[in-house]
């Protein structure tokens, strides 16, 4: 990988990402206020299976929603993913997320803009809702982001090699136990507390001026977003003769590896975006699971089946040779 190719690979995703995003949310945000001059002052947001409308909103709502979804969205994505592309971090995941934050800006853009449109001239809020109306939406905000996924090079994310497990003499009935804590990377915690601010600030419309069941759907939203957050910041993570255990500092949730389930560990280098796409509690294909709350070192676990398990943490080169030594000393090792 040339630093040519880098270089590329962020300034493509800074263009897709970030650039493109602000600039279709500023033009609808403008189309919009231009808009609103000629709706009522309260217009319908919400509409049900019927086309009828059911949920109102100020038409001023509208840019405003646009505004913190449309351009805090991408701005998530991207604070997310620079800091790795400038470490040289690259892959399918950071290509992923520039073409999903021009698609997200183009979907609410217009969205408002069509919201608003439908209502021009009107003397009430009571809009049938055009039935190719969502249609055309999508697909103008599929269109963007397919846009956004080919002006992006591919380049497939490659491992840095690990280190070398330690030596770890174990005897037959000895219990040595190792334990280490793991605390969610800084920008990791404020990207993940700055999205559920925004998830917070998207939601108080509908809390107060939307139908019951929105209202009700957005506060799950709310308290799904904190668990999230809150059960991703810190692990304890403890090897003993049972296996690997890494569980939240909050209690759940929990993750274990039985001592008779593992083939093998070893340390690796660890990216937790180009790798699994983000941070926390992650899945990626082939079956790779990963507990990932920063850049760096960790230990692999290799499970009979094929799957695996990632874990960052510290001292992974001890923690790879005590599994590996109880793996070894393991009755049910090699059973069917």
């Amino acid at each position: 990988m040339t630093a040519d190719t880098l270089t590329i690979v962020r300034r493509r995703f800074t263009l897709v990402a970030l650039a493109m995003p602000v600039v279709a949310t500023v033009a609808a945000i403008a189309a919009q206020l231009l808009l609103a001059t000629r709706t009522p002052a309260t217009v319908a947001t919400h509409w049900g299976w019927s086309g009828a409308p059911d949920g109102f909103a100020p038409a001023w709502a509208v840019p405003l929603a646009t505004a913190l979804i449309g351009i805090g969205l991408p701005l998530v994505l991207f604070a997310a993913s620079i800091g790795g592309l400038r470490r040289g971090d690259h892959g399918t995941a950071y290509r992923l997320l520039g073409a999903v934050a021009a698609g997200v800006a183009v979907l609410v853009g217009a969205l408002g803009v069509a919201t608003l449109g439908i209502q021009v001239d009107r003397t009430d809020a009571a809009v049938t809702l055009p039935a190719l109306l969502i249609p055309a939406v999508l697909l103008a905000a599929v269109a963007a982001g397919l846009l956004g996924w080919a002006v992006q090079p591919h380049v497939p994310w490659r491992p840095s090699p690990g280190g070398t497990a330690a030596d770890v003499p174990v005897r037959a009935g000895e219990r040595v136990v190792w334990l280490q804590g793991v605390t969610l990377a800084r920008a990791g915690a404020v990207v993940l507390w700055i999205a559920f601010g925004i998830g917070c600030l998207a939601v108080v419309p509908v809390l107060f001026l939307g139908d019951l069941v929105s209202a009700i759907i957005a506060g799950l939203v709310v308290i799904v977003l904190f668990v999230v957050v809150a059960t991703t910041l810190r692990f304890h993570v403890r090897v003993d003769p049972e296996g690997l255990t890494a569980v939240s500092a909050a209690g759940w949730p929990r993750v274990h590896v039985p001592s008779a389930d593992i083939v093998s560990a070893e340390v690796v280098e660890v990216s937790p975006m180009s790798e699994f796409g983000g941070w926390g509690i992650r899945w990626a294909s082939g079956g790779r699971q990963g507990v990932v709350l920063r850049s760096g070192e960790g230990v692999l676990v290799r499970r009979r089946d094929g799957r695996t398990l990632t874990v960052t943490v510290d001292d992974a080169a001890t923690a790879a040779g005590l599994l590996t030594a109880y793996a070894a000393l393991t009755p049910d090792r090699g059973r069917d």
